[in-house]
């Protein structure tokens, strides 16, 4: 048994959260449309800023391996 594990005693109290679940906040449902839209959103602008940080470096070892490898070739 884990270290952190124990056993319920009689003056445990055991908390029903039906109530807290089945509550629904109507101001914070949004439709399937909107939600997708804002994940779309969210996802564009974090592909966009990883493009943006990742590519130009990429670029720049590719382009300097393909120099290194043209150095290295004969002339023909």
């Amino acid at each position: 048994m884990s270290r952190y594990a124990r056993t319920l005693t009689k003056d445990d109290k055991i908390y029903d959260l039906v109530d807290v679940v089945e509550e629904e906040d109507t101001k914070r449902v949004l439709s399937v449309d909107v939600l997708d839209d804002e994940i779309a959103g969210i996802v564009s602008n974090v592909a966009e800023r990883v493009a943006r940080e990742m590519f130009p470096s990429i670029a720049e070892k590719v382009i300097r391996e393909e120099i290194d490898k043209l150095k290295q070739s004969p002339i023909e």
